[in-house]
C-alpha cells in the first residue's frame, strides 16, 4: 500500500516507540497489538473513516450489513445528482422474523384497521379553503423514500414493505483488521506513541511506589497527546464556520 499525504503508518510509530524507549526488535509483535488497540480506541471517536458501500436488498426487504460496521452514518438512495437521499429511521419496524425469506407475510396483519383506504388527510394536512397545506412544520418538496432500522444483533438493516428500490447506499464507519496495513493522521502519532508507551507497562506487576507514579505520569501523558491531536486534527477553517453561521440564519428565518 501506497504511502498517504496527510497520515502515517502504524508501524512507523511503533518503531519509532521501540528506538525511542530502547527495546528489541523482537517485541514488535506485542507492541503491534497495543497499537491496534490505540488505533480502535482513539480512531472510533475522531479519524475513522467513512465507507461507502452501494449493498443489494435482499427479497425479505432486508439488507445485509457488512462484515465491519459499526454504526451508519448515512442510508438511503442516490438523486439524479449523485447526492444521497436518507431514508428515516423506524423504530416502530419489527425484527420478528428479519432472517426468514418470508419476513414480508409474517409481519403483516391486514385485519387491523386501515385509516389510508379513505381519502382525507390525517395529522399534519388542513384546508385553508382553496387547497391543502402542511402544518407544524412537517418537511414537503419531495417523495416519501423509505423507512429502516438497524439489527445489530442479526446483522440486517430492515426496510418498509413499499421500499421500492433494489438496493441501499450505507455510509458506515468500519472496524479495523488485523494483518491489514493501516495509517493514522500524523497529528496522531504523538498521542499514539504515548498509549503504546502506557500500556506497555500498564499490566506489569508494580514493586514500588516509583513503578506506579510512572505508569500514571505516562497514562496523563497519553490523555493530555490526545487532547492535543484532536484540536491539530480539527482545525476551524473560516469557509466552514461561514456555511455554518448561514446555515443556522437560513434555520432562524425559516422558524
Amino acid at each position: 500500500m501506497g504511502e498517504k499525504a496527510g497520515y502515517c503508518r502504524i508501524d512507523e510509530v511503533i518503531n519509532d516507540y521501540i528506538v525511542q524507549s530502547e527495546q528489541p526488535n523482537h517485541k514488535h509483535f506485542k507492541l503491534f497489538h497495543i497499537a491496534f488497540r490505540g488505533m480502535e480506541q482513539m480512531g472510533l471517536s475522531f479519524f475513522y473513516k467513512i465507507r461507502s458501500v452501494k449493498l443489494p436488498v435482499n427479497a425479505n426487504k432486508t439488507v445485509t450489513l457488512p462484515h465491519d460496521y459499526i454504526n451508519y452514518s448515512k442510508v438511503g438512495v442516490f438523486n439524479s445528482n449523485g447526492e444521497v437521499i436518507c431514508l428515516k429511521y423506524n423504530d416502530k419496524l419489527s425484527t420478528f422474523a428479519d432472517l426468514l425469506p418470508d419476513r414480508q407475510i409474517k409481519t403483516e396483519d391486514d385485519s387491523l384497521f386501515n385509516l389510508f383506504q379513505f381519502n382525507f388527510p390525517i395529522f399534519y394536512n388542513w384546508w385553508n379553503g382553496y387547497n391543502f397545506q402542511n402544518l407544524f412544520g412537517i418537511p414537503s418538496g419531495g417523495p416519501f423514500i423509505g423507512s429502516f432500522k438497524v439489527d445489530n444483533t442479526n446483522g440486517v438493516i430492515l426496510l418498509n414493505q413499499d421500499f421500492i428500490y433494489d438496493y441501499l447506499l450505507i455510509e458506515y464507519v468500519a472496524s479495523p483488521k488485523e494483518g491489514e496495513d493501516y495509517y493514522i493522521p500524523i497529528q496522531f502519532r504523538q498521542a499514539l506513541i504515548a498509549w503504546i508507551g502506557w500500556q506497555d507497562i500498564n499490566f506489569i506487576a508494580a514493586k514500588t511506589h516509583v513503578a506506579n507514579a510512572n505508569v500514571n505520569m505516562r497514562r496523563h501523558d497519553f490523555f493530555n497527546e490526545r487532547r492535543l491531536a484532536i484540536a491539530a486534527y480539527r482545525p476551524l477553517y473560516l469557509q466552514e464556520a461561514f456555511e455554518w453561521s448561514l446555515e443556522n440564519e437560513r434555520l432562524c428565518i425559516k422558524s
